[in-house]
Protein backbone atom coordinates (compact mmCIF):
# COMPACT_ATOMS: atom_id res chain seq x y z
CA UNK A 1 0.00 0.00 0.00
CA UNK A 2 1.23 3.81 -0.76
CA UNK A 3 1.69 5.62 1.81
CA UNK A 4 3.28 8.48 0.64
CA UNK A 5 0.58 11.30 1.49
CA UNK A 6 0.70 14.58 2.29
CA UNK A 7 1.87 15.98 6.41
CA UNK A 8 -1.54 16.95 7.01
CA UNK A 9 -1.74 15.66 10.50
CA UNK A 10 -1.35 16.75 13.94
CA UNK A 11 -3.79 19.78 14.50
CA UNK A 12 -4.51 21.97 11.63
CA UNK A 13 -2.05 22.40 9.02
CA UNK A 14 -2.37 25.80 8.09
CA UNK A 15 -2.17 27.24 12.00
CA UNK A 16 1.07 25.35 12.58
CA UNK A 17 2.67 27.29 9.68
CA UNK A 18 1.90 30.41 11.23
CA UNK A 19 4.95 31.69 13.37
CA UNK A 20 4.20 31.11 16.96
CA UNK A 21 3.65 34.89 17.90
CA UNK A 22 1.03 35.33 15.15
CA UNK A 23 -0.75 32.21 16.35
CA UNK A 24 -0.39 33.39 19.97
CA UNK A 25 -2.82 36.19 19.00
CA UNK A 26 -5.31 33.82 17.32
CA UNK A 27 -5.39 31.92 20.32
CA UNK A 28 -7.66 33.45 22.49
CA UNK A 29 -10.31 33.17 19.98
CA UNK A 30 -10.42 29.36 19.02
CA UNK A 31 -12.41 27.55 20.70
CA UNK A 32 -12.62 23.69 20.13
CA UNK A 33 -15.30 22.11 18.51
CA UNK A 34 -17.06 19.08 17.27
CA UNK A 35 -17.96 18.00 13.97
CA UNK A 36 -20.63 15.92 13.82
CA UNK A 37 -21.63 13.51 10.55
CA UNK A 38 -24.54 15.71 8.47
CA UNK A 39 -24.43 18.99 10.46
CA UNK A 40 -24.43 21.85 8.80
CA UNK A 41 -21.78 24.44 9.64
CA UNK A 42 -23.57 26.96 6.28
CA UNK A 43 -26.54 26.74 4.73
CA UNK A 44 -26.13 27.97 1.19
CA UNK A 45 -26.21 31.89 0.86
CA UNK A 46 -25.83 32.09 4.85
CA UNK A 47 -24.49 34.57 6.69
CA UNK A 48 -20.76 33.08 7.88
CA UNK A 49 -20.45 33.84 11.43
CA UNK A 50 -17.46 31.98 11.88
CA UNK A 51 -14.86 29.82 10.67
CA UNK A 52 -13.66 26.61 11.13
CA UNK A 53 -10.49 24.90 11.33
CA UNK A 54 -9.82 21.41 10.95
CA UNK A 55 -7.86 19.42 12.96
CA UNK A 56 -9.54 16.00 12.29
CA UNK A 57 -12.63 15.14 9.94
CA UNK A 58 -13.86 16.58 6.45
CA UNK A 59 -15.89 19.35 5.88
CA UNK A 60 -17.79 19.36 1.84
CA UNK A 61 -18.98 22.27 -0.19
CA UNK A 62 -21.75 21.47 -2.37
CA UNK A 63 -23.69 23.18 -4.87
CA UNK A 64 -27.70 23.16 -3.99
CA UNK A 65 -29.93 23.39 -7.80
CA UNK A 66 -33.28 24.40 -6.88
CA UNK A 67 -34.83 21.01 -7.30
CA UNK A 68 -32.40 19.61 -4.14
CA UNK A 69 -30.40 17.75 -6.17
CA UNK A 70 -26.22 18.70 -4.62
CA UNK A 71 -22.83 18.03 -5.90
CA UNK A 72 -19.67 18.05 -3.82
CA UNK A 73 -16.96 21.28 -5.20
CA UNK A 74 -14.90 21.43 -2.66
CA UNK A 75 -13.98 19.71 0.36
CA UNK A 76 -12.15 20.71 3.04
CA UNK A 77 -9.72 18.71 6.20
CA UNK A 78 -6.69 19.85 8.24
CA UNK A 79 -4.77 21.02 5.61
CA UNK A 80 -7.27 24.21 5.48
CA UNK A 81 -10.34 26.40 6.79
CA UNK A 82 -13.86 26.88 5.62
CA UNK A 83 -15.43 30.29 5.44
CA UNK A 84 -12.49 31.91 4.24
CA UNK A 85 -14.41 33.85 1.90
CA UNK A 86 -15.27 36.39 4.52
CA UNK A 87 -11.54 37.73 4.46
CA UNK A 88 -12.02 38.87 0.87
CA UNK A 89 -15.63 40.69 1.11
CA UNK A 90 -18.20 38.19 0.85
CA UNK A 91 -19.90 37.51 4.28
CA UNK A 92 -22.23 34.75 2.96
CA UNK A 93 -21.46 31.33 1.95
CA UNK A 94 -22.23 30.73 -1.39
CA UNK A 95 -22.55 27.03 -0.70
CA UNK A 96 -23.84 24.66 1.67
CA UNK A 97 -21.02 23.81 3.94
CA UNK A 98 -22.11 20.23 5.56
CA UNK A 99 -19.38 17.44 7.49
CA UNK A 100 -18.89 14.69 5.47
CA UNK A 101 -16.13 13.00 8.23
CA UNK A 102 -16.76 13.09 11.48
CA UNK A 103 -14.17 15.28 13.43
CA UNK A 104 -12.96 18.13 15.40
CA UNK A 105 -12.44 21.70 14.20
CA UNK A 106 -11.11 25.17 15.57
CA UNK A 107 -13.75 27.79 15.38
CA UNK A 108 -12.82 31.63 15.48
CA UNK A 109 -15.70 34.30 15.13
CA UNK A 110 -14.92 35.69 11.48
CA UNK A 111 -15.27 38.98 12.50
CA UNK A 112 -12.08 38.21 14.82
CA UNK A 113 -10.23 36.57 12.18
CA UNK A 114 -11.08 40.05 9.81
CA UNK A 115 -9.51 42.06 12.32
CA UNK A 116 -6.76 39.95 12.88
CA UNK A 117 -6.26 39.75 9.29
CA UNK A 118 -6.79 43.07 8.53
CA UNK A 119 -3.08 44.32 8.62
CA UNK A 120 -1.08 43.38 5.74
CA UNK A 121 0.95 40.62 7.49
CA UNK A 122 2.18 36.53 7.75
CA UNK A 123 -1.30 35.44 8.48
CA UNK A 124 -3.31 37.40 5.97
CA UNK A 125 -0.74 36.01 3.05
CA UNK A 126 -0.98 32.88 4.35
CA UNK A 127 -5.20 33.10 4.38
CA UNK A 128 -5.00 34.09 0.88
CA UNK A 129 -2.56 31.78 -1.01
CA UNK A 130 -4.91 29.47 0.72
CA UNK A 131 -7.89 30.86 -0.73
CA UNK A 132 -6.55 30.75 -4.13
CA UNK A 133 -5.58 26.63 -3.36
CA UNK A 134 -9.01 26.40 -2.34
CA UNK A 135 -10.52 27.85 -5.64
CA UNK A 136 -8.03 26.08 -7.82
CA UNK A 137 -9.72 22.61 -6.32
CA UNK A 138 -13.59 24.29 -7.20
CA UNK A 139 -12.40 24.75 -10.92
CA UNK A 140 -10.44 21.44 -10.92
CA UNK A 141 -14.34 20.01 -9.78
CA UNK A 142 -16.40 21.65 -11.62
CA UNK A 143 -13.76 20.70 -14.95
CA UNK A 144 -14.06 17.02 -13.63
CA UNK A 145 -17.31 16.32 -12.82
CA UNK A 146 -17.84 17.43 -16.56
CA UNK A 147 -15.34 15.59 -18.04
CA UNK A 148 -14.32 12.73 -16.44
CA UNK A 149 -16.09 9.17 -15.61
CA UNK A 150 -17.56 8.57 -12.48
CA UNK A 151 -14.78 5.85 -11.92
CA UNK A 152 -12.35 8.68 -12.31
CA UNK A 153 -14.07 11.19 -10.05
CA UNK A 154 -14.25 8.58 -7.63
CA UNK A 155 -10.90 7.93 -7.14
CA UNK A 156 -10.04 11.07 -6.97
CA UNK A 157 -12.89 12.17 -4.42
CA UNK A 158 -11.02 9.31 -2.03
CA UNK A 159 -7.86 9.83 -2.62
CA UNK A 160 -8.70 13.55 -1.28
CA UNK A 161 -10.56 12.39 1.56
CA UNK A 162 -7.87 9.75 1.98
CA UNK A 163 -5.46 12.67 2.06
CA UNK A 164 -7.37 14.65 4.75
CA UNK A 165 -8.14 11.65 7.90
CA UNK A 166 -5.70 9.73 9.79
CA UNK A 167 -6.60 6.71 8.55
CA UNK A 168 -7.39 4.17 5.88
CA UNK A 169 -10.95 3.47 6.89
CA UNK A 170 -13.45 6.55 5.39
CA UNK A 171 -16.87 6.27 7.24
CA UNK A 172 -18.79 7.25 4.29
CA UNK A 173 -22.58 5.39 2.74
CA UNK A 174 -23.34 4.59 -0.63
CA UNK A 175 -26.16 7.45 -0.42
CA UNK A 176 -23.53 9.88 0.86
CA UNK A 177 -20.56 9.30 -1.46
CA UNK A 178 -23.71 9.47 -4.33
CA UNK A 179 -24.28 12.51 -3.05
CA UNK A 180 -20.92 13.80 -3.25
CA UNK A 181 -20.42 12.71 -6.86
CA UNK A 182 -23.99 13.71 -8.34
CA UNK A 183 -24.70 10.52 -9.81
CA UNK A 184 -27.77 8.15 -8.67
CA UNK A 185 -26.77 5.58 -5.72
CA UNK A 186 -26.82 2.38 -7.88
CA UNK A 187 -24.01 4.13 -10.23
CA UNK A 188 -21.77 4.39 -6.76
CA UNK A 189 -22.12 0.46 -6.66
CA UNK A 190 -21.28 0.07 -9.99
CA UNK A 191 -17.87 1.65 -9.67
CA UNK A 192 -17.06 0.57 -6.54
CA UNK A 193 -17.68 -2.94 -6.60
CA UNK A 194 -15.03 -3.72 -10.13
CA UNK A 195 -12.64 -1.76 -7.22
CA UNK A 196 -13.42 -4.13 -4.76
CA UNK A 197 -12.68 -6.95 -7.15
CA UNK A 198 -9.33 -5.42 -7.92
CA UNK A 199 -8.35 -4.90 -4.63
CA UNK A 200 -8.40 -1.54 -4.51
CA UNK A 201 -10.54 -1.11 -1.67
CA UNK A 202 -13.18 -2.87 0.29
CA UNK A 203 -16.53 -1.51 1.07
CA UNK A 204 -19.28 -2.63 4.03
CA UNK A 205 -21.96 -0.85 5.37
CA UNK A 206 -20.68 2.75 6.43
CA UNK A 207 -17.18 2.76 5.74
CA UNK A 208 -14.38 2.33 2.93
CA UNK A 209 -11.24 0.83 3.38
CA UNK A 210 -8.30 1.69 1.16
CA UNK A 211 -6.44 -1.40 0.57
CA UNK A 212 -4.31 0.03 -2.45
CA UNK A 213 -3.62 3.88 -2.56
CA UNK A 214 -1.20 3.74 -5.78
CA UNK A 215 -3.64 1.61 -7.74
CA UNK A 216 -6.17 4.41 -6.85
CA UNK A 217 -3.36 6.90 -7.82
CA UNK A 218 -2.83 5.24 -11.40
CA UNK A 219 -6.62 5.00 -12.61
CA UNK A 220 -7.28 8.66 -11.54
CA UNK A 221 -7.72 11.70 -13.39
CA UNK A 222 -5.51 14.49 -13.63
CA UNK A 223 -7.34 17.09 -11.54
CA UNK A 224 -6.18 14.56 -8.04
CA UNK A 225 -2.51 15.61 -9.07
CA UNK A 226 -2.97 19.18 -10.55
CA UNK A 227 -4.82 19.97 -7.14
CA UNK A 228 -2.14 18.92 -4.73
CA UNK A 229 0.62 20.49 -7.14
CA UNK A 230 -0.89 23.86 -6.85
CA UNK A 231 -1.62 23.35 -2.88
CA UNK A 232 2.30 22.42 -2.54
CA UNK A 233 3.37 25.59 -4.55
CA UNK A 234 1.29 27.80 -2.98
CA UNK A 235 2.36 26.60 0.65
CA UNK A 236 5.10 24.24 0.39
Amino acid sequence: MSRDRPPFTSGNYLLRRLPPEEYRRLQPHLETVPLKFKHVLYPARSVIDHVYFPTSGVVSALNIMTNGDAIEVANVGNEGCSGLSTLVGDDSSPNEVIVQVEGEALRMEAGALKSAAARDGPLRQLLLLYNTAYFTQVSYSVACNGLHTVRQRCCRWLLMTHDRVESDVIPLTHEFLAIMLGVRRPSVTEVLQPMQEEGLLTYTRGKITILDRAGLEAICCECFKACNDEFTRLLG
